[in-house]
């Protein structure tokens, strides 16, 4: 029985431990726009894709170390399509970016690379075409949260100097 009741309590402190989350933070003053790779495009996703875009969302977000629900097509072609930005290279998508802005502030919401795309540097000319973008929208503050053990996503925010203002548990 004690056994038992450890078992369960180890299970239910390591899916606590599963769910904490990072919130970052990021002023827009300089950003590194050098490390933006000009031979991807990034625009917005167009409603003819938005199958092609399910996919992607999907195959891109299996392979990641945060929790996962599928896209399905009915919440995508609900997502304002201006609030998604897609990385395309050689015609094919290959990453998208969903955001929101709420008054002074942007949220980038959920950032996705195709495996065989991963530290092609596409993550990083997403974030900092959206960044540009809000900068000039007159955006001032960039919030955000991140799933603690996906490394290749706090890799990214370390690198574009993004600062860890607060952490908490979900259930």
């Amino acid at each position: 029985m004690v056994a038992e009741l450890e078992k369960t309590a180890l299970t239910e402190k390591s899916q606590i431990r599963e769910t904490i989350y990072y919130y970052l933070t990021r002023d827009l003053k300089r950003l590194p726009l050098k490390l933006v790779d000009k031979s991807i495009t990034i625009r917005n996703l167009r409603e003819h894709e938005l199958q092609e875009y399910v996919d992607l969302v999907n195959v891109s977000l299996t392979h990641c170390p945060d929790p996962f629900i599928s896209m399905t097509l009915d919440f995508a072609k609900k997502w304002p399509l201006e609030q998604t930005l897609v990385a395309e290279v050689d015609g094919r998508l290959v990453g998208f970016l969903m955001f929101e802005s709420l008054g002074n502030r942007g949220i980038p919401v959920q950032l996705g690379v195709l495996p065989k795309y991963r530290s092609r540097g596409v993550g990083t000319t997403l974030l900092l075409s959206l960044l540009n973008n809000f900068r000039e929208r007159g955006i001032k503050e960039i919030r955000m949260k991140v799933f603690k053990n996906n490394t290749p996503a706090l890799n990214l925010y370390k690198k574009l100097k993004f600062k860890v203002y607060g952490v908490t548990l979900e259930e």
